[in-house]
This record gives structure tokens, sequence and C-alpha cells, in this order.
């Protein structure tokens, strides 16, 4: 069994259109991510905005046909897959699939896949929308990203959607660790932001996306203080965890531990470019207990979702 909880955004044209455009919006990232020639780093002005209308129109093309998707997580054995969409309109000006849109694919197979909603927290709609998300449109939980939307998590418009998902029991997927966004800070990924949140709404379930690294020992302490704050692998590769000075051995040891409860597998497969029985395969070679594994994989999202 495998439970695969960020997997992708919701695999239509549309959205891997937009997650493309997302990506070239926040200069840096393709030039990161991207293999063998590099993407040049373009200016403001008319280089950016034709750098996004051609990211679209690629990410349009590599979309997934829904057999070709179901065909992927039949090869890896997931039992669930959560897709996403996010909100950030406001800050980078890139419009993404609605709530509305996640809701209609998950009802496809709604034995096998789960959706999570985005939420604009500049918008005066963002609580209505948070709740319509989650009790309308069934969606299971949150995905922000501070960076993106260029607000420090204990910022009060993030507080009200915050207070929302922990009235209904729904879980916030918050991005933490490094973003490779040049034109905004890196700090408001650190596991401090995660620490104070957690205090803040202790019935919110958090899970730190990316696991904060390169701040993981920081992230193990702040998951060890607070029994709310689950721990996500997704956007990197597990065979790295085990290489000397990668900065995982934290995340080896204490979710082999005391933290084996609050890991949990997520493989953005898109982002990394490799299909997620690869990913969850490097997950099952690591330095790990056989039934810490299977709760990383499986187990411990099965908890966080409410799936039992």
């Amino acid at each position: 069994m495998l439970i695969d909880v960020l997997s992708s955004v919701v695999p239509t044209p549309e959205a891997f259109g937009a997650a493309e455009a997302t990506l070239a919006r926040l200069r840096g990232y393709q030039q990161h991510f991207t293999s063998g020639d590099k993407v040049p780093l373009v200016g403001d002005g008319s280089e950016l905005r034709a750098a996004i209308e051609s990211s679209d129109a690629r990410g349009r093309a590599a979309c997934p046909t829904q057999a070709q998707f179901d065909g992927m997580l039949d090869d890896a054995g997931v039992s669930t897959a959560v897709v996403y969409t996010e909100y950030y309109e406001t800050s980078l000006g890139v419009r993404t699939v609605s709530n509305d849109v996640v809701a209609d694919y998950v009802t496809r197979d709604p034995g096998r896949l789960l959706g999570l909603a985005g939420v604009d927290p500049w918008k005066d709609d963002a609580v209505s929308e948070t709740r319509r998300a989650l009790t309308e449109l069934g969606l299971r939980g949150i995905v922000l990203s501070p960076f993106k939307q260029r607000l420090d998590p204990s910022d009060a418009r993030m507080a009200r959607i915050f207070s929302v998902c922990e009235e209904l029991g729904a879980p916030v997927f918050l991005h933490t660790g490094i973003n490779w966004w040049v034109d905004t800070t890196y700090e408001i990924g650190h596991p401090r932001h995660i620490d104070a949140l957690a205090s803040s709404f202790p019935n919110l379930k958090i899970v730190a996306l990316h696991c904060g690294w390169p701040w993981v020992e920081d992230m193990m302490m702040v998951a060890w203080r607070h029994a709310n704050v689950y721990l996500d692998i997704s956007a990197h590769r597990p065979k790295h965890m085990t290489i000397p000075d990668s900065g995982w051995s934290p995340l080896l040891y204490w979710g082999n531990r005391m933290l084996s409860n609050r890991v949990v597998f997520g493989s953005t497969w898109t982002l990394i470019g490799m299909t997620i029985k690869d990913l969850a395969d490097e997950v099952r070679s690591l330095p790990l207990k056989d039934e810490v594994i299977e709760r990383w994989l499986h187990g411990n999202a099965e908890r966080l979702l409410g799936l039992r």
C-alpha cells in the first residue's frame, strides 16, 4: 500500500500549464530544476511575459491523460493519491485552476483520489472559500506557500484560514524550507514559523512540506515539541538523504525513532521528473526499520487524512 499525500497539481492541461507558468514567474525555479541547457534568468516586462507564455504551453503539453496517470498510480501500487491547486493570483499574477476543477477531477475515482484546495489569503473571500472548499466541495485540506503569497505564516490573513481549518479538522499543507525564487527571502520557510503556528493552533494538523530542508534538524525539534506537526518529504530525492553532509541525517535518525509516526510520503513527481514508483522504491531503500518504512509510505498518512 502507498499513499501519496502530495502527488501533483490536478492533472488537467490548464493546471499543468499554470504550474509551469508559475515556475517561470518565480525567477530562479526553472534555472534550478531544468536539466541540460539552463533556462536564462529573464528580467521583468516582455521577457518575463514571453517566458510565462511558453512555459504555460509546455506544461499543457506535458499533462498526462487520465489513463496515463492511472497507469502510473497502478504501477506504484498507490491506494490514495492527493492532487491539488494553489491560489496566488494576487501576489504573483498567475491564475490557477479553481477548487471546483479539483473537486470534479477526484469524483472520477473517489476511492483513490483526494483533493486539496487553494486559498488566496489576500482576498476578502479567503475564509468563505476555505469553508466552501472543505464543506461543500469535499476537499480534504488546504495548500499554502507563504513565499508565493508573500506573507509570513504568522500574518493575520493566514491566521483566519488556519482557524477555519482547525475548526473543521482539515490539515494545512504548508511550504517550508528553501525556495528558489530569487526575488524573495528564503527565511520565510524556516521551521521557527511552524513552531509558532503549532503553538497558536494546537488542534490544527500542520504538514510541513519538504521537511524544512536545509533546516531539517530544527524541523525535527519542532515536530517533537508539537504532536500536531507532520513531516512531508516531497520535492527531494530520498536516495540523497543518505549522502553525508546532505542535511538529512536528523530525519533518518529521529524519523526512525520517536518521530516515525509523523513522516509522510509525497512524490511531487512532476517537479522531480521521476515516477511515483521509483521515488517510493528509494524510500524503501533507506536505512529504516521495516515497520517505519510502512508508516512513512502509508500508515501515518492514513491517520493524517482520516482514512482509518
